[in-house]
């Protein structure tokens, strides 16, 4: 009886621990700059980007910057235009892209551009 009471306080205090932790935890959340979002943009017009950092890049919200989350949304709707074959297609070389796709993935960095332009720009003393 005394192995089995210390066997659940320890099972107690374990589970504890953890529903503590997934309390006061905070879920993963995919954070990105503008900066490094215009790479993305820039290394997929290249034909340079990891297929992988695409999908990632279109497929998580981005709850830290709404205008940036809007670029990202346009760039989902290219690639779902892609995927069904609209105007927008993918091709088999290192661009993702064929060549009207590409002119909205220019025009999605053109945007992008304009807005880390427009960002102020201030220091934390």
């Amino acid at each position: 009886m005394a192995e089995f009471l210390l066997l659940f306080a320890i099972t107690l205090v374990i589970l504890c621990i953890l529903a503590a932790a997934m309390y006061f935890g905070r879920p993963p959340v995919y954070q990105i700059s503008r900066e490094q979002a215009l790479e993305i943009l820039k290394n997929l017009l290249a034909g340079e980007l990891v297929e992988l950092k695409w999908l990632v890049f279109i497929g998580h919200i981005i709850h830290s910057d709404p205008e940036l989350n809007e670029i990202r949304l346009q760039c989902q709707q290219i690639e779902q235009a892609a995927e069904q074959g609209e105007q927008l297609g993918f091709t088999g070389s290192a661009q993702r892209y064929n060549r009207a796709g590409q002119e909205q993935i220019k025009l999605v960095l053109a945007n992008l551009e304009k807005l880390i332009a427009e960002t102020p720009v201030y220091q934390e003393f």
